[in-house]
């Protein structure tokens, strides 16, 4: 259950104490541990709800700078196929090398600070409208243009910037406070847990499926959490292929 964020747990335990209660009262360690669970949900429903959102603040963040930099990157090399190819008009090179300096002049941009990301965004957004002729001069599949994936690159950009205002707002003490609750909660959840196991294991009258009655749900809440855990893992042990020389 290590994968569980807050709202996760926010939403097992509520589960928990409805519709699995009879369940968690049957054995003594559901009577022990069920006081000490109803507390943590009681602190995590008064925490802020930039705190409990679906996902980590941090790890929100970067999930958008990954769209964010998939957007750019997929501008960039869209734009250098054309400045590379041998028998491209010179008007749609002069679109294309307008686009790449209006918006993104170098993929190492793309390295930036999540701050730098959405500072440049939101300059870049006031041009936008000037460079639509040239970015819908470039057709991608699915009947988009150039101008959707600018405009998807900005968009990711504008939201680091709400994000970043947002985990400003938390102080760093309501921050450190939730990572500890949730470790804590999960602590908890699994020593509870354990203590099941074992008295399923010596008390022959409890039904041997009281373990799933009792984590049925918060067991599908980890499911994809942990599915995403291993993508995520996999992902970052492929090194990136590197990319070409950039075209003055």
């Amino acid at each position: 259950m290590q994968n569980l964020t807050l709202s996760d747990l926010k939403l097992g335990l509520t589960d928990l104490f409805d519709k699995r209660k009879p369940a968690l009262l049957r054995t003594s360690s559901g009577k022990t541990y069920e006081p000490m669970l109803a507390k943590k949900l009681e602190e995590i429903s008064a925490l802020p709800p930039v705190v409990i959102g679906g996902k980590a603040l941090a790890a929100e963040l970067e999930e958008t700078d990954v769209e964010h930099d998939g957007f750019g990157k997929a501008v960039w090399y869209m734009t250098e196929a054309y400045l590379r190819h041998p028998q491209v008009s010179a008007e749609t090179v002069a679109a294309a090398t307008r686009i790449r300096r209006a918006f993104i002049p170098a993929l190492s941009e793309l390295k930036a600070s999540y701050a730098d990301e959405a500072r440049a965004a939101i300059e870049r957004k006031k041009i936008l409208k000037q460079h639509k002729a040239d970015l819908e001069r470039f057709p991608a599949a699915g009947g988009e243009t150039l101008h959707d994936w600018i405009s998807g690159f900005l968009d990711a950009g504008e939201r680091l910037h709400s994000m970043l205002s947002d985990r400003a707002d938390m102080k760093e003490t309501s921050r450190k406070g939730a990572g500890a609750l949730r470790a804590a909660t999960i602590g908890l959840l699994s020593r509870l847990r354990a203590g099941i196991t074992d008295e399923l294991e010596h008390n022959p009258k409890l039904p041997p499926d009281l373990e799933a009655q009792v984590f049925g749900y918060l067991d599908e809440l980890h499911v994809p959490r942990a599915a995403a855990a291993r993508v995520k893992k996999a992902k970052k042990a492929v090194p990136e292929a590197p990319a070409p020389p950039e075209i003055a």
